[in-house]
């Protein structure tokens, strides 16, 4: 049986993902189209950022979550991945 991967590696897999995800739909041409997704697909890397930042750092007690942080630039619903990249 395969051994499971860990949390931290999870995490790193699934923002890398979701940064070439973004990629795509800016290269591509659709972000105007695609708007409300890319910001779904944004949140959820800077969600995935923040737990893995909060795993890799734990003695300032956060625990990475979003709800920690006010400044996600990427939940505004009209965030483009143009702006979302340049802070990736």
């Amino acid at each position: 049986m395969a051994e499971k991967p860990s949390i931290t590696e999870t995490l790193r897999r699934t923002s890398d993902q979701l940064k070439r995800i973004r990629k795509g739909v800016a290269n591509g041409g659709h972000v105007d189209q695609m708007q409300e997704v890319d910001a779904l697909v944004g949140l959820a890397k800077e969600m995935a950022d923040r737990q893995l930042a909060g795993l890799e750092s734990p003695a300032d007690g956060n625990d990475g979550s979003v709800q920690d942080r006010d400044d996600a630039p990427c939940i505004a619903k009209a965030c483009s991945v143009q702006a979302c990249l340049r802070t990736s």
